[in-house]
């Protein structure tokens, strides 16, 4: 520490800086304590003491502003003052758990850092400039501090100084998950895949400290107040602006806690729901709140946002493209779609019941009524298990349209068999429009023989899986095929059932 200076914006500091910076640029580490804790103050004196780059240091109240220089050997700038902040980081962990788990959450909870750097100023700029946005530029970073104590790469000031530093603000960026989406149903899409990084404050905040950021990032449309790393509310720009904008709207908020005046009820959901279920409960919010960002958790804690924007974008994408592969008699996804479907929900590895549908006699029945009359009851028999499943399952079931006469659906296998029995009993009783009032009591089959049968019957292969035995994508098809032709053998809509034991099958007529 000796030759540190001290002071702020003097002649020897802004010599001190024209000296270095042609090395290579200067480099700042903004520090804020909240409150102020000696523990933390003493770790950082501590910290400060041992950085050989370090030149130039000021305090004004809680906020610190380290200089740091590079020399010839070292490391560029932006890798120097990453690696002072990870041993700076590294000093304050230490010394909050010396003082006990409740101590170290209040500690890490009132402090916030940011870094910045900065070059010789282009013609035209002041070097007072180049200084001036380079410290302003640390502490709106500081504004984006995710709490030290969670291990998260991505959350730490270090892995954020290139998307937010240099104007390149990604913290509400639309584009930040082009994911490709091609062939994927917007029930399997979960919000997570839109959640990017938002501006972060703890409730006690200062009203100013949300408007200057604000004011100096265009890009930012709100901030996410937290406690511990959960979301308790939400304050968007515009509504700051309405409220700062009033005759005493300064005096009134300026030096306010943030909680004061944000938005408590914002909509919070949990990463592993859908994106369409997602825009439901966002599109029925009251009016005011319409377009406020949906804030995202992991475990409880606060893993990001997303914009009404991005998700919309994301179920037109995903409509798009499940419009393209479904089946266009139907509109239900097809086989690329099923596939997919399939492999998520294995990966899942949680018990679930897969129902292959089929109609018997329907070469006959086309054969007899013709193929307008053909396509009309496979709409229908598509129709009775969307409105089956809508009645028996939830959001998270799926149905496909293999082709022809042959539909798939996955559901809970807690409901599986009562789902299969109301199938049949709805088809039964809902088939009989569909032969024009006559009465049926012969069938011509494949061969072109005519059999003693009441017409079109539904056959149902079921097959329940406990998520525990290994299972891929090509043996539910043959498994569904061998059920599928004992079905065939007996009389009337039937339901086979089988147990996918990975060993043997045993039958059961339901």
């Amino acid at each position: 520490m000796n030759g540190v200076g001290i002071g702020l914006f003097n002649r020897d500091m802004l010599r001190s800086i024209k000296e270095r910076w042609d090395e290579g640029g200067i480099g700042v580490i903004y520090v804020r304590f909240r409150l102020g804790h000696a523990l933390s103050e003493a770790a950082l004196h501590l910290w400060e003491s041992g950085e050989q780059r370090l030149f130039w240091r000021q305090r004004l109240e809680w906020d610190y502003f380290f200089l740091f220089e590079r020399r010839q050997e070292d490391d560029p700038i932006v890798k120097v003052i990453e690696q002072a902040l990870e041993r700076l980081h590294g000093r304050l962990r230490k010394a909050w758990a010396a003082g006990g788990k409740e101590n170290a959450a209040e500690c890490e909870a009132e402090v916030s850092m940011g870094i910045s750097a900065a070059f010789p100023p282009a013609t035209g700029r002041s070097s007072e400039s180049v200084v001036y946005r380079m410290l302003l530029d640390a502490m709106e970073q500081s504004a984006y501090h995710i709490s030290l104590g969670r291990e998260h790469k991505e959350s730490s000031p270090v892995s954020r100084l290139d998307k937010v530093n240099f104007g390149q603000f990604a913290a509400t960026s639309e584009s930040s998950h082009n994911q490709d989406l091609s062939g994927v149903h917007s029930k399997s899409v979960r919000i997570g895949t839109l959640a990017v990084p938002f501006p972060i404050f703890p409730a006690r905040a200062r009203v100013s400290e949300v408007a200057y950021l604000f004011d100096t990032n265009a890009k930012a449309q709100g901030a996410v107040i937290v406690d511990q790393g959960k979301p308790i509310g939400i304050l968007m720009k515009e509504k700051l602006h309405q409220m700062l904008a009033g005759q005493f709207g300064l005096p009134l908020y300026w030096n306010r806690p943030v909680e004061r005046i944000m938005n408590n009820q914002p909509l919070i959901v949990d990463e592993q729901l859908t994106v369409e279920h997602v825009s439901q409960l966002a599109m029925a919010r009251d009016f005011s709140q319409l377009y406020d960002v949906v804030l995202i958790t992991k475990d409880g804690q606060m893993a990001g946002a997303a914009s009404i924007r991005s998700i919309l974008e994301c179920i037109t994408t995903l409509r798009t493209e499940a419009a393209r592969t479904a089946n266009p008699l139907t509109g239900l996804p097809g086989n690329e779609e099923i596939q997919l479907e399939l492999r998520r929900r294995i990966g899942q590895a949680e018990p679930l019941a897969v129902i292959y549908a089929d109609l018997d006699y329907f070469k006959w029945y086309n054969d007899c009524f013709g193929f307008g009359m053909g396509d009309n009851l496979i709409r229908y028999l598509g129709e009775l298990l969307r409105r089956e499943l809508d009645q028996f399952g939830g959001s998270v079931d799926f149905i496909g349209h293999i082709g022809g006469d042959d539909f798939i659906a996955v559901t809970k296998a807690s409901i599986a068999e009562s789902l299969c029995n109301s199938l049949i009993t709805k088809f039964e009783h809902g088939i009989k429009p569909f032969y024009g009032g006559a009465e049926i009591t012969t069938v011509e089959d494949r061969h072109g023989n005519l059999i003693d049968h009441e017409g079109v019957t539904l056959s149902l292969s079921l097959m329940l899986w406990d998520g525990k035995v290994p299972l891929t994508t090509e043996e539910i098809p043959r498994l569904a095929a061998k059920l599928k032709k004992q079905a065939k053998a007996l009389k009337g809509s039937v339901c086979v059932m089988d147990q996918i034991s990975g060993m043997h099958h045993g039958e059961e007529r339901k």
